[in-house]
Parts: C-alpha cells; structure tokens; sequence
C-alpha cells in the first residue's frame, strides 16, 4: 500500500514539475515576442536581399581617379585594392595591349575576407584574352568568412569561361605563423612559385597589424620561400610622434587586440622588410592617410545614424570610428600603401 502511494507521488510530481517547467517557457516565449515588437521595425530584415550584394571590409580608399570624394563603403574598399595594385605596376587599365607581357599571376591573399577581394584582384589584373597560368591562394583566420568567400568563389566560377576552380585555394591558416601550416595548406602555398609563374605577389589588404607576433615571418617567407613580391596597406608610426603619442598609439593597439609594437615607424618597417629578404632600393611606401581616416570616420558616423533610426546598433564600429578620427586628426598613426620586391624582380 505504501508502495503504490509512494509510486502515484513521484508520478504526479513529475507530472507537476513537467508542467511547471512547460507554463515557464510558455511565459518567457511570450515575453520574448512582446519584446521583440514585431509590429515594429524587426522587419527590416524580411527586405534584406540575400546573398548581400557585398561584403567588403577595410578602411577604404575615399577618392576616386578624378579626384573626386567616394561616399559609399563598397566603393572605397574596392578603391582601396585598385591604388594598391597600381602602386604595383598590376592593374591592368594601366597597361596597353602591347606591354601585357605577363600572363602568368600567383597571388598569396592574407585575410581575404568574404570573397569580394578575391574576384576584383582577379577582374583588375587579368590581361584581355585572358591567363596563360592563374594561381590564387588565400588565407584566414575566420572560419565564418572561409566559408562564405568559398560560395561566393563558386558562384562567380559559374559564369567564368576563363578560369576554373583549381585556381582558387581557401584555407583557414594563420598568416601570421607559416610554421603552424597544415601540409595541404603548405603545399598550396609552395605552389605558387611554380617556375612557369612569373609574377608572384603577396597581398595583405588591411591585415598585417593584426598578426601576432609580427609581419616577419610571413614576409620572409614570401620573399625566401616564393620570391614573392609583397603589397599591401598597412598602419605605421609617424616617426615624428612624441612619446605620450606612442603610448597612446599602443594603448590603441590593446583595444584593436593588436600586439603592443604593431605600429612601427617607416624606417622600422622598412628595415624589417630588407632583413625578410626584400631589396632597400625597391621598396614604395605611400602615405594615403588624408584619403582614410577622416572619411572613413566620417561614414561610420554617418552610418550609425542612418541605423538608430531602425534600432540597429553599429557595436564596436562606433568606437572604431573615434580611433580612425583621432588617427586622421593628430597623425599619430599613418595609412600606408606598401610595395616590396625581391632582389631579382624588376620593377613594373
């Protein structure tokens, strides 16, 4: 008899917490939605057109060829890349039927991003009629861009007559240290300095301050390994800077979770770059900061006030923004296309 009665107790609270627990969530679901507002203005997100029309990432480049000031991101990203590739002597509007003698290109891509990079390298250096021999290797850290710059890749392949998918190798790899390198990763890379190929670049767009420890070891192997030429845009110190400046500057590198020294001065960086096997006397570093911080500062500005009014928070870009504004305000930190050959490449 106790027996039962302790059996039919243990069923009916289990029954009783199970139903407990289910008006719980039922409360906290409704909750949810009350709170969501979604007679609101959530729906935005029901009129986003997918897959994004874009997805750049870098500070921009904001002026155009004429001189003109470019107002939208896209547009300045993709700007960015072009003064990069014609500081290279590689974009090929600036190159006549006649000089395309190059028509081989490997390109070793460190932080390519979601995929929008990728095929504007490939639609600003292509010759007319096309490659003899294209190599492209890229990599990141994000393993969410990996893969949303492989279906882009994809995608653009489908309506490509000139190129195929061995062209293209995405890898989620550290940049910054080429030992820790998987052998399938390693072997791409190595693939590059394929004989026949006889440009061979690394790009860095908008990526090398973030590499810990430091840019070394990647440009070493770029130019020992490959013998590739190196460009990139890249952050440096004005050498200039008081010593209240550059430690502020490296309290900046802390909260942009770069390592401490990442900004180093012209003469450091070029100094690195000459003991990574780079030739002193071929080395370009522009300064373009007027065309950077302050208009890139601005947009953010601009950007999350178009937002608020939808609800939507810009997050870390907004304090992102306010580091940009002060870069281009007090010229603490310079905005830097580089360009760095080996000792047997000639310049374009």
């Amino acid at each position: 008899m106790s027996s039962s009665t302790s059996g039919r107790d243990i069923a009916v609270s289990f029954i009783g917490g199970f139903l407990a627990a289910l008006v719980l969530l039922s409360l906290i679901a409704l909750l949810a939605l009350r709170n969501s507002d979604a007679y609101g203005l959530g729906h935005w997100k029901l009129n986003a057109r997918m897959p994004l029309a874009s997805t750049w990432m870098n500070l921009g480049y904001w002026i155009d060829s004429k001189g003109e000031p470019i107002e939208i991101f896209e547009e300045a990203c993709g700007n960015l890349l072009r003064e990069i590739l014609r500081t290279a002597g590689l974009l090929q509007s600036d190159q006549s039927a006649q000089n395309q003698k190059n028509k081989s290109l490997a390109v070793l891509d460190l932080g390519f991003g979601c995929g929008d990079q990728t095929f504007e390298l490939v639609r600003l250096t292509q010759p007319v009629d096309g490659w003899d021999n294209f190599r492209y290797v890229g990599l990141t850290l994000n393993l969410a861009q990996l893969q949303t710059a492989s279906r882009q890749v994809a995608r653009e392949l489908q309506g490509s007559s000139t190129l195929n998918s061995d062209s293209f190798k995405l890898f989620c790899a550290d940049a910054a240290r080429p030992e820790t390198w998987d052998s399938q990763t390693a072997q791409a890379v190595e693939s590059l300095a394929h004989p026949d190929i006889e440009e061979r670049w690394l790009l860095a767009l908008d990526c090398l301050y973030h590499f810990q420890p430091s840019r070394k070891p990647v440009f070493r192997h770029a130019a020992k390994k490959l013998n590739a030429n190196a460009m990139a845009f890249d952050l440096i110190l004005n050498d200039k800077a008081s010593w209240r400046d550059v430690w502020r500057a490296r309290l900046v590198c802390v909260v942009m979770r770069c390592p401490v020294k990442a900004f180093r001065t012209e003469a450091e960086y070029r100094a690195e770059l000459v003991e990574s096997g780079y030739d002193a006397d071929q080395i370009i570093i522009k300064d373009i900061s007027e065309h950077v911080f302050e208009p890139v500062s601005s947009f953010l500005a601009k950007q999350e006030r178009a937002l608020s009014l939808y609800g939507v928070s810009m997050g870390g870009y907004k304090l992102a923004g306010r580091i940009f504004g002060w870069f281009g305000r007090s010229r603490v930190v310079k905005a830097v296309v580089v360009v760095a050959r080996t000792p047997k490449s000639p310049s374009s």
